[in-house]
């Protein structure tokens, strides 16, 4: 008897993170995208994005923070909303659920 799985076959895909920089120094320009706006019940990551500014504020000192919501949840951000973090050393996208 063979047993057969009937997904197929798995692949091994090699994803990788993005390239990390190694360290914290230097970073002075952080983002927050959120998937969704404030709303008055449950969780909602612009909520969040406050306590993770203070706590980076606190590991990291002053920092410049942009934070931005994009329009439509179910959509992929826009290119000119995107190009707003180029010269950012990091950005935090998310979805309070």
């Amino acid at each position: 008897m063979k047993l057969i799985d009937p997904r197929g076959k798995e692949l091994h895909v090699d994803r990788r993170l993005a390239p990390r920089r190694g360290g914290a120094d230097g970073v002075r320009r952080i983002g927050f995208l959120s998937n969704e706006g404030e709303h008055l019940t449950g969780p909602h990551f612009p909520g969040y994005t406050r306590v993770l500014e203070a706590s980076l504020h606190e590991r990291l000192g002053p920092l410049e923070v942009r934070r931005q919501i994009k329009p439509v949840l179910s959509r992929p951000a826009e290119p000119d909303m995107l190009a707003q973090f180029l010269e950012y050393e990091g950005v935090i996208n998310g979805l309070a659920k």
